[in-house]
């Protein structure tokens, strides 16, 4: 196998989930999406057994017939489906999110799920997005993304998510949630948030996710010698 692989890191509201996968799909490559992952799995967990301390001393046993997988459509966002069933809007919830943290932090966890993760590798390759993806879970990837964006632009795209949705959110409220998720992400001593030393960074405050796009695709064409 000779798979090539692609990651694409950075703190929440770059727009790493979309512009992953739209390589993914320009190149049809696999795509994994680390964060709707941790997710996805927190949730199945929790759904099979309540007590999450017991899940987490065990995680083997309780991962073992879990089967998590990305699917994307042409213009459309990709959906999450486990064991067969959609996630996809069952995980966008607060309470999903917390689970998931408790995974994140764990150091067995984040082990096992290293290796989980590493799973998603097939040929002709893949594309994965989250925040250790370049550093830590995929480190030997030929291509590693790094996407910044300031505070102010990322807590505007989140709003603008949330109204989509129906869902009513104050700016400022969203810029602080943003500014203490860096930090912990940053600050964590398992993974921390930091782009590779071999990361090519892009800031994308001020263009599009396609102008993001056809920069990226070109430096994967030069690169990876894709057609």
């Amino acid at each position: 196998m000779n798979s090539k692989i692609i990651t694409v890191d950075g703190p929440s509201g770059v727009g790493k989930g979309t512009i992953a996968m739209m390589i993914a799909e320009s190149l049809g490559f696999k795509y994994l999406d680390s964060g709707s992952l941790y997710r996805s799995l927190a949730l199945k967990l929790f759904e099979k057994n309540q007590n999450f301390d017991e899940v987490l001393s065990n995680l083997d046993y309780w991962m073992s017939d879990i089967l998590i997988d990305f699917k994307y459509a042409k213009g459309q966002k990709s959906k999450i489906f486990v064991n067969g069933e959609d996630f996809t809007d069952k995980i966008r919830t607060e309470k999903v999110a917390m689970l998931a943290s408790k995974i994140a932090i764990n150091k067995s966890a984040r082990d096992m799920l290293e290796k989980y993760q590493r799973s998603y590798i097939k040929d002709p390759g893949l594309v994965a997005d989250g925040r250790d993806m370049g550093t830590k879970v995929f480190s030997e990837a030929k291509i590693k993304f790094f996407l910044t964006a300031s505070v102010e632009k990322r807590a505007e795209r989140r709003l603008n998510q949330l109204k989509d949705q129906g869902i009513s959110a104050n700016l400022r409220n969203l810029i602080q949630k943003l500014l203490l998720r860096d930090k912990a992400d940053m600050e964590r001593t398992i993974s921390p948030l930091i782009p590779a030393e071999d990361a090519i960074i892009i800031d994308t405050s001020d263009i599009t996710a396609s102008e993001v796009f056809n920069t990226a695709i070109k430096i994967i064409r030069e690169n990876l010698k894709i057609i």
